[in-house]
C-alpha cells in the first residue's frame, strides 16, 4: 500500500512554539507536549500504520538533525519503504546518506518534484505548494498550519486543516486520500466551466455596450453579474443610457483631479509609503 505524509519534525525543539495546534492534538491524546513525547508518538502512530512492504511518499522535513547519522537512524525506525523529497530542513548530504543507508530503506530521493497518478487522477507531489494548471492537483507540505485557498492545493502536512480531521499523525494511504482528490477535481471542473460561461457574457457585454470591458481582471462574480444585467436589458428593451436616465445618475465621463492623477501615478509602494496603508497580505484560516 502507498501511503503519504509531510513534516514530521522530529527532533525540532521550536516545532511545538510554532504550530499551537500540534501541542493541542497531543494533549487530546493524553500526551506531553514535549518533543521527546510527540517524537516517541509519531513513531509509534507511523509504524501502526506502515509495515515493511509498504511504500511512504514523504514530502519533506523529516526533523532538525545536527549529524547525518541521526537522519539515518530516525528513518530506521520508521517502517516502509521511502520516497523522500528535499524540504528546507533537509539537507542533501543527509538524503545521500539515508539513500546509501540499506536500513533507512529509502528507494528514490527527489530534490525537487515528482509527477504520478493517484487512481487515474494527475498529481504532482513536492514539498512546497505550486500553483498548477488544470487538471494538475498539487500535493505538498510545508505551510503546516497555514493552507492556500486554491482548490488545486492539497496541504499533507501534518498540521493541516485536511490531516488534523484524521488521527493526528498518520500517514494517509492512497486510498483515503482518493475521495478528497474526486473532490477537489470537481470543484475545479465547475469553476473553469463557470469561467468558460463568463468568457461567452464577456463578449455579450461588449456587444451590447458596444465597447471592451475595462474592469481590470473581473472575478467570477463581476462577470456574471454583467451578465444577468445584460440579459435583463436585452429582454426589456433596455439600453444602459436608458437605465442611467430612469434612476438620474449622471452620464458623464469621470474627470480625474490632480490630486486622483498623482494617486493613480504612485506605484504601490509609493501609495503605502504616502498613505500608511498597504494592501490585503492574506488571513491565516483557522
Amino acid at each position: 500500500m502507498d501511503y503519504i505524509i509531510s513534516d514530521t519534525h522530529f527532533n525540532h525543539e521550536k516545532i511545538l512554539y510554532f504550530d499551537k495546534s500540534r501541542a493541542e492534538s497531543l494533549k487530546l491524546l493524553g500526551i506531553a507536549p514535549t518533543i521527546s513525547e510527540m517524537d516517541r508518538y509519531l513513531e509509534k502512530i507511523w509504524n501502526d500504520t506502515v509495515t515493511d512492504e509498504d511504500t511512504v511518499y514523504f514530502l519533506g522535513n523529516l526533523g532538525m538533525f545536527r549529524k547525518k547519522q541521526d537522519f539515518v537512524a530516525q528513518l530506521a525506525r520508521l517502517r516502509g519503504k521511502k520516497i523522500l523529497f528535499k524540504g528546507n530542513h533537509d539537507h542533501t548530504d543527509q538524503l545521500k546518506s539515508a539513500y546509501k543507508a540499506p536500513e533507512a530503506q529509502v528507494i528514490e530521493v527527489v530534490e525537487t518534484a515528482k509527477s504520478l497518478k493517484i487512481d487515474g487522477r494527475q498529481v504532482w507531489l513536492s514539498h512546497y505548494a505550486v500553483d498548477l494548471p488544470y487538471p494538475l492537483l498539487s500535493l505538498h507540505g510545508h505551510i503546516h498550519e497555514a493552507e492556500y485557498q486554491r482548490d488545486n492545493m492539497i496541504n499533507l502536512s501534518l498540521d493541516s486543516a485536511y490531516m488534523q480531521t484524521r488521527v493526528f499523525g498518520q500517514p494517509i494511504s492512497f486510498e483515503a486520500l482518493s475521495p478528497l482528490l474526486s473532490q477537489r477535481i470537481a470543484a475545479i471542473s465547475e469553476t473553469y466551466q463557470i469561467e468558460s460561461e463568463n468568457k461567452r457574457y464577456d463578449r455579450l457585454v461588449e456587444r451590447a455596450f458596444d465597447e471592451k470591458i475595462t474592469i481590470n481582471k473581473p472575478t467570477a462574480t463581476q462577470r456574471h453579474e454583467l451578465a444577468l444585467l445584460v440579459d435583463y436589458l436585452n429582454k426589456n428593451d433596455l439600453t444602459y443610457a436608458t437605465v442611467l436616465k430612469q434612476f438620474n445618475i449622471p452620464n458623464d465621463n469621470k474627470v480625474l483631479s490632480e490630486k486622483e492623477k498623482e494617486k493613480v501615478n504612485l506605484t504601490g509602494f509609493e501609495f503605502e509609503k504616502q498613505t500608511g496603508m498597504s494592501g490585503n497580505t492574506g488571513i491565516k484560516d483557522d
